[in-house]
This record gives structure tokens, C-alpha cells and sequence, in this order.
């Protein structure tokens, strides 16, 4: 059974087109809903079946894919229902063909990112395929170290919209022999909890129709305190990522204007309480910015949070963009406030961006795929272990194709 949903902002309108004019989304509509839908067209119910299971067919990129149903219902279908709401502009390679990174066009000309990275199995790892999606055009929360924040906030996804960036990646990755889709973070354009109605709506939707747990699901958030108490009680045990970056109020306060209004004391209770509620061990993100928020005072205020609420972190070293003074530590520096989290005993990942930088929009955010690397006692790393995606969130600003070919060496990412 899919999900229907009713989150404002459902029907995003093409040009010259009202709200609410437009047909319904496939893949926001559960059994019921196609049963009313093929029913109005004097079809049987059975017909809503082999709808339904063409939303998830990887292979199935428009109607007229989907053999199953008679051609003059495919024909009829296309003016009372949008079999989806995104389609693929461009796409990247990377990594060996592992990395795909998709400029997805929505039905009213705006364009958002969507990356779709392959793990190989590793022993008794299994493979997994991950989707980053956007919830947002843009975003409203102005960290000024963030690409995505650059464009401002054109509008926010509908949940038809999010999902079926999870659809066209799954084809995408489908084409190349790759797949199927197993994970998905909220970690691309936008704010999720700013789009809190249609952030949900796709998590129910992708684990009920694309049979994706809750669990292989991470929300990535700058830290909007009144969702996340909200999302606390929704019964559902995603993953919360935080975007911290400052451990001060001071310091946070510059680079989160959000915590201006939704101080650290604040959202880390919320934090506290949504570990709680769900069983989930929460992930703390950050961007480390030479001679911004890399000093071990700000490292040992770090692990003094991290072991308090028993959070991992992951460690971000800046890549620069367009337009910003800041970038990386020096590789001793990052040394320093790394080795000041372990020998404190808190869990710390060190991502390292790979993987090349589509030719998109002017001012859309630059995503980058970070091969996870455990740091060492010693302050080395790891080889490559688990990967995870991601366009980098608000925060967490993303790598140019020049980074693509980034190593790591004694414990930090190589600089230009």
C-alpha cells in the first residue's frame, strides 16, 4: 500500500498554471485513490494494481512504458494523472561509473540535484545504492559558507516531487546495471524540516511503496527545533543528522543564523529527546572551516556534546566556493582538532569528496560523494569502509570537479 498524502504544496504548477489545477501525482496516490482514478475512466479495479506497480518499475520512465495497460488507456491516462512530477536534464559520471549526478527539471522550469552513489559489497558488507535528494529550490536558512544558500529560497518540493527524484535515480542507476535503490539521505538543496509536510510525506511514501525501512533513511537538518520535536513523534526511526558547525552559541550564531532563534541549549535537548523516542543514535555534521570553528576550544566543546548525547561525527573538511574567503584548515590544524575529538572518545568520521561536479544552474549547490574513512588513534585514516552521499546540506558546502580526485593522507584530505 503507497501512502497518499495531502502536504500543501503537492501540485507544484508549470508556467501559467494555478495551484491545484494540476492532475494528480502517481506516486502520491495509494490503491484507493487509483481505484477512484480508474474507476472515473470506467476501468476495473484490477487495473489500479498494474498502475500502482509500474511507479517502482525501474525500467518504466513515462506511460507509455508501461505495457501492461492498453494503449488507449495510456493515451487517456496522460490528461488525468502525472506519471511523474521530475524529469533527468543531465547527468554525471563518476568514480568508475558508481556515481551518478542527475540535474532534475520540475514541472514549473525549476531545477534541483539528486546524486545516486553505488557501494560495492565488501566482505560481509552488503552493497548498497544511495539517493541524495533536494526537499528545497534553493533554501532560506543563509549560511554563509554554502553554495545552496547563495540562490535564497525559490520554493520547497512537493512529495511527489522528492519521491520521484528516488524514481529517476532508481532508473538512472537501472540503465548502467546498477541498483536497485536501498538508502536514501535528505541531505541535498534545501532545508527538510522547512519542508516538513512533504519531507514526511516521501518518507511514508518511500517506506511503504519503495519497501525502503525507515532505518536506510537519514533526514539532514540545521536545526529546527519545533520539527524535530514534531518528528519525534511521527513513529517513524529515521536517522537525524544535525548540521552543527559551532559548538558555541557565539560562534553558531555566525555560521547557523537559524540558531539566532533556536539556540544550541535548545535544539540539543530536542536532539536528546529524539534519540529517545526512536532508538536512533544521532549524527552530528561539520564543516571544518580554516580559522573559523577548528580550534580544540571548539573541538573539546564538541566531544563534551558528542559523548553527552552518545552522537557520532562526521567531519567535513571545507572545499571552496565561488565567492567565500574561507576553506580548509591546514592539514595540521585538521590534525589537531581531529586527534582532540578521538582522544576524547567520540565516534569520528573524516569524509573525503570524490566524484565529479555537474555543469548545472548557476548558484544550485555542488554535490559531492565522500568515501567514509575511520580515523585512527594515531590521527590517520582508514581505507575507504562505508560510503555515504551526499549534495552536502546546508552547511556543508560541496566539492568543484577540481576536488574530484582528492586523497587523504596522514588523517586529512589533501588541500589545493
Amino acid at each position: 500500500m503507497r501512502e497518499m498524502t495531502t502536504a500543501a504544496g503537492d501540485h507544484a504548477p508549470a508556467p501559467g498554471r494555478r495551484l491545484g489545477s494540476m492532475p494528480p501525482a502517481l506516486s502520491t496516490l495509494d490503491d484507493e485513490g487509483l481505484r477512484r482514478l480508474l474507476g472515473g475512466l470506467g476501468e476495473p479495479a484490477w487495473r489500479a494494481r498494474q498502475l500502482g506497480d509500474a511507479v517502482w518499475q525501474p525500467f518504466a520512465g513515462s506511460l507509455s512504458d508501461v505495457r501492461q495497460l492498453p494503449g488507449g488507456l495510456r493515451n487517456r491516462l496522460e490528461a488525468h494523472l502525472r506519471f511523474i512530477t521530475a524529469s533527468e536534464v543531465s547527468a554525471t559520471r563518476a568514480d568508475g561509473g558508481r556515481t551518478l549526478k542527475l540535474l532534475c527539471a520540475l514541472a514549473d522550469g525549476q531545477t534541483v540535484e539528486t546524486v545516486a552513489m553505488v557501494t560495492p559489497a565488501r566482505g560481509s558488507s552488503r552493497g548498497r545504492a544511495t539517493v541524495c535528494v533536494s526537499t528545497q529550490v534553493g533554501c532560506a536558512v543563509g549560511c554563509p559558507f554554502c553554495a545552496t544558500g547563495m540562490l535564497g529560497l525559490r520554493r520547497s518540493c512537493s512529495a511527489a516531487e522528492v519521491v520521484d527524484q528516488v524514481r529517476l535515480a532508481g532508473q538512472a542507476l537501472h540503465r548502467h546495471g546498477l541498483g536497485p535503490v536501498t538508502h536514501v539521505v535528505y541531505m541535498g538543496m534545501g532545508e527538510p524540516l522547512h519542508a516538513y509536510d512533504a519531507t514526511l510525506a516521501s518518507v511514508r511514501i518511500l517506506a511503504t511503496g519503495a519497501a525502503i525501512s525507515p532505518r536506510r533513511i537519514t533526514v539532514s537538518t540545521s536545526g529546527v527545533v519545533p520539527a524535530i520535536e514534531r518528528l519525534a513523534r511521527e513513529g517513524l526511526p529515521v536517522t537525524l543528522a544535525i548540521s552543527l558547525h559551532a559548538a558555541t552559541d557565539e560562534l553558531r550564531d555566525r555560521l547557523v543564523p537559524l540558531n539566532r532563534t533556536q539556540p544550541l541549549a535548545r535544539l540539543l535537548a530536542a536532539a536528546d529527546r529524539y534519540a529517545a523516542a526512536t532508538g536512533r543514535r544521532l549524527s552530528f555534521e561539520w564543516c571544518l572551516i580554516g580559522g573559523v570553528n577548528d580550534s580544540r576550544g571548539q573541538a573539546r566543546e564538541l566531544a563534551r556534546i558528542a559523548r553527552r548525547l552518545h552522537a557520532h561525527v562526521n567531519v567535513i573538511p571545507m572545499n571552496r566556493i565561488a565567492g567565500s574567503p574561507w576553506g580548509p584548515p591546514p592539514p595540521p590544524v585538521s590534525r589537531s582538532f581531529l586527534r582532540t575529538l578521538t582522544e576524547a572518545g567520540v565516534a569520528v568520521t573524516v569524509r573525503d569528496t570524490r566524484g565529479n561536479d555537474a555543469e548545472a544552474a548557476c548558484g544550485q549547490l555542488r554535490a559531492a560523494l565522500e568515501p567514509r574513512r575511520e580515523l585512527r588513534p594515531d590521527g590517520t585514516l582508514s581505507a575507504p569502509r562505508r560510503t555515504r552521499t551526499g549534495s552536502l546540506r546546508p552547511g556543508e558546502a560541496a566539492a568543484s570537479a577540481s576536488e574530484a580526485g582528492a586523497r587523504v593522507t596522514a588523517g586529512v584530505p589533501a588541500q589545493r
